[in-house]
């Protein structure tokens, strides 16, 4: 998993507003992150199979994750709902997050290392976002 160690920032996003939608997030805070700076993200591994995700988007928030592989954690998601969240390693440099509520449909969010830029994907029902993070 060091591969996904370190700082990124995004460099492009395809279908951000569609799966903002599909979270529940209000007009007002979605029209918000479309006009701001580009978010960071620093993902720092303390210990074995421990990781810290910060996602700082400037002017709005900082979201901190603290987690470890496999061990359920309590999460803000961008609707402002706290869910469990669930994360696992698909391989040294893909991490998967699952959120699941009843009755509603899984949302889950992959970190993925391809080439040299990390590949973040976000589905919510039948909405898929994609966001590139270049090194920064």
């Amino acid at each position: 998993m060091a591969q996904l160690v370190g700082k990124w920032k995004l460099d492009r996003s395809e279908k951000f507003e569609e799966y903002m939608v599909a979270l529940g997030v209000s007009l007002p805070v979605r029209k918000a992150a479309l006009i701001m700076p580009s978010p960071t993200c620093d993902i720092q591994s303390p210990a074995e199979n421990q990781f810290v995700i910060k996602m700082n988007v400037p002017v709005i928030m900082t979201h901190v994750q603290n987690f470890v592989i496999g061990e359920p954690f309590e999460d803000l998601v961008p609707n402002g709902e706290k869910q469990m969240t669930v994360v696992t390693k698909e391989s040294d440099s893909k991490l998967i997050f699952r959120e699941e509520k009843p009755s509603e449909p899984p949302h889950i969010v992959t970190r993925e290392l391809e080439g040299d830029e990390m590949v973040m994907t976000l589905q919510k029902g039948d909405v898929t976002c994609t966001r590139v993070f270049k090194r920064a």
